[in-house]
């Protein structure tokens, strides 16, 4: 309001002074007329005339036609100047007045209220006054001394610096209001702020545009002379307004409130004016948006994901989630960098593929489902180097911009549950399938043959037992002896067609034999965890009686033996070796025929059925790996393709001395491979390789094997070892015969011990 006064009052200073500048024109244009006509002197009228109209209709067109009036200040009082000295010139009258005009013209020059061009006219005005006097005008009237004139010039220059000051205090402070005025309501239309002054009727004196719009005014001059409540709509929000006209003069609190379905948050404020002002500010800082960033930010800080920025060198950003921490088992991510953190849960090959898709979701090379689809970290093992703690993450990243820059948004979800979950449903699945497969495996095993499995299978597993506890072996002496009946239960399980269980033992296998190869001591962490394994594979091995014990409830027992005691044993043990013959054929892909000859029942039933079983079954077995060529092999041998392996059994004739005889039409032994193999292991020296009798000798140690891969029939060389050490049990011996490309004479003599009957 105050600055609409300056305004106005400004206004009306620059038509007093435009009224003031044609009045002094024609106060001037008269006084010089009646002055010519009292001193006689002869002028040309028409001239003057036309001059005066001229002059007149210049000085109006000076003062109509420009736009900025400030100009108005130099130009019309200096036009007005040179009209009257040249009038002076023109008829060569003498005005005394002059310098009072040129007060006068300074006074209305003062009026336009403009001290820079009034400065710049009394300059100019001075050098004219200068020019008259050094050309010795007589500006002060004729006959008037020099020390006059130069007194009157000085009196009218001090007076022209005094209106000077006076002029410059008026219209330099009336700049600086109007300046601030502007300044204010360019303020008021382009804040987002909702400002507002109120007198102290609580009414509008100037609004924003914001708070005008909320009030549905478009024009915030609309909002000038309004109750500032009204500018305010919904009843909560006029309460709020209430309350702060209530203590209007310093007042300051938090608004909540919602406004057309949306929740807003302000931060109200007022303060009365100072200086005399009246009336009082008040604003409304919208603090929605940082309402909104921290309910973000704590809803991110409670969410059970893990959010973090990286920029292009993988380097973590200062805003991520609290719950990152958590999950990574690390503090203070911010710098480090991401790839490094995951380094110890990802090979080599993987983190250049990490670091390969990194670079492609940066260069935006490919659309987001593409770069999902591909996305190597989907299930990320994780294991912190520092705690051990392990699990399973699975990422999600996006690219966002912040200012100039680009960067990856992560996004990280703990899915080791889940994954934990669908392990143990796999696990139980597959349990399921195994003990179908198992149920499936042993209805095709005669019983007879199975209980001789069980009864073998658990003098094995009490054999290790017994190796475990016995402190008079070594470590690798007691692995050697474990090696062996679990190669037992292998070979046995394998030939039955016992495939599930048969597989386990074989990884069992696997496992003893990287321990005897173990160099130094054996760890004891080791040595408990293979005792555990054992045990897993016992019970599973007893869980057979269960399933057994299932199926004879389903299909009745029998009641029907159909052979002796006696002749069971010897139709077990052809059954069994016969299966051993057929299943490794099957399964090397080869052609085979098992033929039993001769075989005496005194020396199956009264000898150690057990010892002769697992030799016999070792031997067929080597025969079919190692012995029998392929039938292709066979054919360009100019052999049939089914090669035969023969056996048989018979007692010497004081009955003390069981002999076996068994043969295959293979390819026989390959010295020449032997001794290279028996060199390179360190089983033979290089001269001691020359001999065959140290050849076969060196075949039957533990781990030699000619074969170039191991598999679950063989290639551990175990089997002949344990054929060893089982005759050497036996007290009996083995002699071998080979020939190349004809085949391998095995002969087994075992004694009968008085312990040995009946087993």
């Amino acid at each position: 309001m105050a600055m609409d006064k300056k305004n106005i009052e400004n206004t009306r200073s620059r038509r007093i002074a435009n009224v003031s500048s044609i009045l002094l024109f024609l106060f001037m244009s008269a006084v010089y007329v009646f002055e010519i006509l009292f001193a006689g002197i002869r002028i040309n009228y028409s001239l003057a005339g036309l001059i005066f109209v001229i002059s007149l209709a210049i000085t109006v067109a000076i003062i109509r036609n420009t736009i900025n009036y400030y100009k108005l200040a130099f130009n019309v009082p200096l036009f007005i100047q040179l009209y009257y000295t040249a009038i002076m010139f023109l008829d060569n009258w003498h005005s005394s007045h002059y310098l009072l005009v040129c007060v006068a013209l300074f006074a209305i020059s003062c009026l336009y209220s403009s001290f820079y061009r009034t400065a710049a006219y009394i300059f100019a005005q001075n050098v004219l006054i200068a020019v008259l006097v050094i050309r010795g005008h007589p500006i002060a009237g004729q006959d008037v001394s020099l020390n006059v004139v130069l007194v009157s010039w000085g009196l009218c220059l001090f007076g022209s610096i005094i209106m000077l000051q006076l002029t410059r205090s008026a219209t330099i402070v009336l700049s600086k209001a109007i300046e601030n005025r502007d300044s204010f309501r360019d303020l008021l239309d382009t804040t987002e702020n909702f400002i507002a002054m109120v007198n102290s009727n609580n009414e509008v004196v100037y609004s924003s545009r914001t708070l005008s719009s909320l009030g549905n005014l478009g024009d915030p001059a609309l909002a000038e002379g309004r109750p500032l409540i009204d500018l305010f709509p919904g009843k909560s929000l006029k309460i709020l307004a209430g309350k702060l006209l209530k203590q209007k003069e310093d007042y300051t609190d938090d608004w909540e409130f919602s406004l057309d379905g949306q929740k807003r948050f302000f931060k109200a404020v007022s303060h009365s004016l100072l200086g005399g002002s009246e009336g009082t500010l008040i604003s409304l800082y919208d603090m929605t948006h940082l309402a909104e960033r921290d309910e973000i930010a704590a809803m991110k800080d409670s969410m059970k994901i893990g959010l973090f920025f990286m920029d292009k060198d993988h380097i973590i950003q200062d805003h991520y989630s609290r719950y990152l921490e958590e999950m990574l088992s690390d503090t203070r991510l911010f710098g480090k960098t991401f790839t490094d953190i995951i380094n110890d849960s990802v090979t080599p090959s993987e983190m250049e593929a990490i670091k390969d898709y990194f670079k492609m979701v940066f260069e935006r090379s490919y659309d987001q489902d593409m770069l999902d689809d591909i996305n190597p970290l989907t299930e990320l093992h994780y294991e912190n180097p520092n705690t051990g703690i392990k699990k399973v993450f699975q990422f999600e990243f996006n690219t966002v911009e912040r200012g100039q820059n680009v960067f990856i948004l992560a996004t990280v979800y703990d899915i080791t549950v889940r994954v934990e979950l669908q392990q143990r449903l796999e696990e139980e699945e597959a349990r399921r399938q195994e003990e179908m497969q198992s149920v499936f495996e042993l209805i095709q095993v005669s019983p007879d043959v199975f209980k001789d499995f069980m009864q073998d299978t658990e003098h094995e597993f009490a054999t290790i037992n017994k190796t475990f506890k016995d402190e008079s072996l070594s470590t690798h002496e007691a692995l050697v002896k474990v090696y062996q009946s679990v190669h037992a239960v292998k070979s046995n399980a394998v030939i039955l067609g016992l495939n599930v269980f048969g597989n386990k033992v074989h990884n069992l296998e696997s496992k003893i034999k990287k321990l005897r190869e173990f160099q130094g001591e054996v760890p004891f962490n080791d040595m408990l965890k293979l005792t555990m394994d054992i045990d897993k594979l016992s019970i599973e091995k007893d869980g057979f009686k269960d399933i057994i014990k299932k199926l004879e409830s389903y299909v009745g027992t029998g009641t029907a033996a159909a052979d002796t005691a006696e002749n069971q044993n010897i139709n077990v043990l052809i059954d069994s070796l016969n299966k051993a013959a057929a299943k490794g054929a099957e399964d090397l892909e080869k052609k085979i025929k098992f033929v039993a000859g001769e075989i005496d029942k005194n020396a199956i039933n009264n000898g150690p059925r057990r010892t002769i079983k697992e030799i016999l079954m070792q031997l067929v077995r080597n025969s079919v790996v190692h012995g029998i060529e392929s039938p292709d092999v066979r054919a360009a041998k100019g052999k049939n393709e089914t090669g035969v392996i023969k056996l048989s059994v018979s007692m010497s004739p004081d009955n003390q001395i069981i002999n076996m005889r068994l043969t295959d039409d293979g390819k026989g032994l390959d010295y020449k491979k032997i001794a290279e193999r028996a060199i390179k292991n360190g089983v033979l020296k290089p001269e001691e390789a020359t001999n065959k009798d140290n050849l076969i000798k060196a075949i039957f140690s533990p781990g030699f094997s000619t074969a170039e891969t191991e598999g679950v029939h063989g290639g551990r060389g175990i089997g002949l070892n344990l054929v060893r050490d089982r005759i050497k049990e036996a007290n009996g011996n083995i002699k071998i015969k080979s020939e190349i490309d004809k085949g391998t004479i095995f002969f087994v003599t075992i004694p009968i011990n008085q312990k040995d009957q009946p087993q």
